[in-house]
């Protein structure tokens, strides 16, 4: 199975950790990340993990290195597009995008497909509500997904 974004991490977050890796010329040990962030090293990982699945770093030993993507990212401009591009590629996002190009579902029809694909595993972190953040906070700020409030219902953005 591919490795799965992390629930709970902010777009924010993700990039305010990309910005501090390009300040320190394009690396840091994950240690100085942690200090410069003002992270616990627990609370970095997540951080660490969706940065590198995005593409924006590479992990190797105990530094953090930044990619070209990274480096846009850092500077602002495309953000959007960088960040949308990027979930496409990575589960959840990818199975959303196939199951949504079927017709809309809502949140817990999503839940469900994802699951029965293996996707998105019914565990005590990984819940229809974690999903439903998580597709907010990454899929409808990257304008790859809109979400109907009224009806719960999710839908892709051509």
């Amino acid at each position: 199975m591919a490795s799965l974004f992390p629930a709970n991490v902010g777009m924010s977050h993700v990039r305010g950790i990309v910005k501090i890796i390009k300040e320190n010329n394009g690396k840091i040990s994950i240690s100085q990340l942690a200090e410069e962030a003002e992270e616990d090293v627990d609370d970095l990982l997540p951080l660490l993990e969706a940065s590198k699945l995005l593409g924006f770093i590479v992990i190797t030993k105990s530094d953090a290195k930044i990619t070209p993507k990274g480096e846009k990212l850092a500077s602002g401009a495309y953000t959007r597009t960088i960040i949308r591009e990027s979930l496409t590629k990575i589960e959840p996002f990818k199975s959303t995008i196939k199951a949504l190009s079927e017709g809309s579902k809502t949140t817990v029809e999503l839940f469900e497909y994802l699951s029965a694909n293996s996707v998105f595993p019914q565990d005590g972190e990984h819940s229809s509500e974690s999903l439903l953040k998580m597709l907010l906070t990454w899929g409808v700020r990257s304008k790859l997904l809109s979400y109907d409030q009224e009806t719960e219902t999710w839908t892709l953005i051509s």
